[in-house]
């Protein structure tokens, strides 16, 4: 507990006066004391030895009261019962599994830290035993004095759903406030995101709440993909092409997938046509595949992909050919357990294909499965591609274990215990920031707007496409000539490309009603216009990566 905070609650809750009494007391008994050592040691004045055991006996009074006073003051601010004066802290609000977490990530913050929640928690922390969704319990803890607000939520199916009412209880709040407010707000579910998407800019007022959305699924993904040295570096001379095996389904394989998609845009896709391929591998996963295609229907319409039933039978549906085949990322799903020889013998024959850069994610939400996964994978993924598993335990030591052996290869972790502390210091905003800024600069030279001012202006699908396109330079540059920039302007289009259909755009004629985008074509039919738009994000790219 923060002592400076339970100061701060003793004053401003009635206790001052107590103090006061105490201290009043304290001194009368300090006099007192003096006279009676004096006495007591026959002096007729008073000595120094009549005033230091008259000083002990206050001292003692004094500091015992105040060690209860603190006691008190620090356990009823712990249940809520007691207000701190704070200002320009960090609210938490809500205490799910990222807690811990977010408190790494702050820890030598000199900003005082609040969480609010109903449950019973402890840590180096004010603690408010409060509802994060009320209004007078918000104005209770400080909202509109924070220097910044964490959504977080509590774990449970509902939790989107309040962190979104929290988010528009702290809008009305906002103003009120005499400054901008920054709010980092945390969603699990994709289709929660999704239906941000469709949402209009908020209106600028004064007072605003800022307010940058993570979905923790898309989040952890970028943590493992963006700006690391996990995906690999394939260059223009090469005849190889990525593919992406995912043992599982749901958010985790979904997040990581797009993940891929939106980033992984290689320089030998012209001369080759070699196209990243992603592969799930779940068994009975034929209904999880048709709500996925349903999600994204314009993609999977432009898109080759793959059903392979347990029985090995495949289906593939090729893309509508009234446009031509070119989008560069294709998909496949594999019906059947990782252990099923089906299974085995089509991961084995990626990892031993010389064409392939074989990459395999593991996706289950259990930990046991996970590392029984793991150490069940054909002997040629260990010794040819590169592992990472999804991972929310408390600790990483097994993950270490199996690193130190080395017989199972080199595994990464998603989903990281400590990734929290980009959702506290984003990066990942900041780089959207900065690719917002250079397009709106290319627009409007003349503009004097911050990249910030710019930024919340923007509706959450314009902020999402800023990120995409930020997340995909550090790879690119790794695999990308850069003097060659007729191939760098055909893999942004083809990157901007999925980076809309991953969104739930279509091709066709522009229209708002049916969020579709006429552009989404074949580099070689843009006009030379449309071909050269973009090299302003090439020109800039170093500054948009790392400011």
């Amino acid at each position: 507990m923060n002592v400076k905070g339970i100061i701060k609650g003793a004053w401003s809750n009635g206790l001052a006066k107590k103090i006061l009494i105490l201290l009043g007391v304290s001194l009368v008994i300090f006099i007192i004391g003096v006279f009676l050592g004096s006495w007591v040691l026959g002096e007729k004045t008073l000595g120094w030895k009549g005033f230091l055991s008259g000083y002990v006996v206050f001292a003692v009074l004094f500091i015992s009261a105040m060690i209860n006073v603190f006691k008190s003051t620090s356990e009823s601010m712990r249940e809520g019962k007691k207000h701190v004066d704070v200002r320009g802290h960090v609210l938490v609000l809500g205490a799910g599994h990222q807690l811990k977490s977010i408190l790494r990530a702050l820890k030598g913050d000199k900003r005082p830290v609040v969480v609010m929640s109903c449950r019973d928690i402890d840590g180096p922390f004010i603690h408010y035993k409060k509802d994060y969704e009320s209004e007078e319990d918000l104005l209770f803890a400080g909202a509109l004095l924070a220097s910044q607000i964490l959504v977080i939520g509590e774990d449970g199916p509902e939790r989107d759903s309040r962190n979104l009412h929290c988010v528009e209880v702290l809008r009305n709040l906002s103003e009120k406030a005499m400054r901008d407010i920054h709010c980092h707000l945390l969603l699990s579910e994709p289709s929660t995101s999704e239906v941000l998407w469709f949402l209009k800019a908020p209106e600028q007022k004064k007072g605003h709440l800022l307010v940058d959305v993570f979905n923790e699924y898309e989040f952890m993904s970028e943590q493992l993909l963006v700006g690391t040295d996990f995906l690999p570096t394939i260059r223009e001379s090469d005849n190889q092409r990525l593919h992406v095996v995912l043992i599982g389904t749901g958010p985790i394989a979904q997040a990581v997938a797009f993940a891929v998609a939106n980033i992984c845009h290689y320089p030998n896709y012209r001369r080759t046509n070699l196209k990243t391929c992603i592969t799930f591998v779940e068994e009975d996963c034929e209904k999880w595949v048709d709500r996925l295609v349903v999600s994204r229907m314009g993609l999977f319409r432009l898109s080759k992909y793959t059903y392979v039933d347990a029985n090995g039978n495949k289906v593939t549906h090729e893309p509508e050919t009234n446009r031509g085949d070119y989008l560069d990322v294709e998909w496949n799903f594999v019906d059947a357990y990782c252990e099923a020889d089906l299974a085995r013998n089509y991961i084995a024959g990626i990892a031993a294909s010389p064409k392939e850069r074989l990459v395999v994610c593991i996706c289950k939400e259990d930990a046991s499965k996970a590392i029984s996964t793991l150490v069940h994978l054909p002997r040629a993924v260990y010794e040819n591609a590169d592992i990472a598993v999804y991972w929310r335990e408390a600790n990483d030591e097994i993950i270490k274990s199996i690193n130190e052996g080395g017989m199972y290869g080199y595994v990464r972790i998603m989903g990281d215990i400590d990734e929290m502390k980009e959702f506290v210091h984003s990066k990942r905003v900041e780089r959207g920031q900065r690719a917002n800024y250079v397009r709106e600069r290319n627009l409007k030279p003349d503009t004097r707007d911050t990249e910030e001012k710019m930024w919340y202006r923007l509706s959450e699908a314009d902020k999402t496409a800023a990120i995409y396109c930020a997340n995909a330079l550090p790879l690119r540059k790794r695999c990308f000539d850069i003097s060659d920039e007729p191939l760098l302007r055909e893999a942004e289009h083809r990157r901007w490309m999925m980076s809309m259909l991953l969104m739930g755009y279509r091709s066709g004629p522009t229209d708002e009603r049916t969020f579709t985008r006429e552009d989404i074509v074949p580099f070689d039919r843009l006009s030379e216009e449309n071909r050269t738009k973009n090299s302003y994000i090439l020109e800039n790219a170093e500054y948009i990566m790392n400011g």
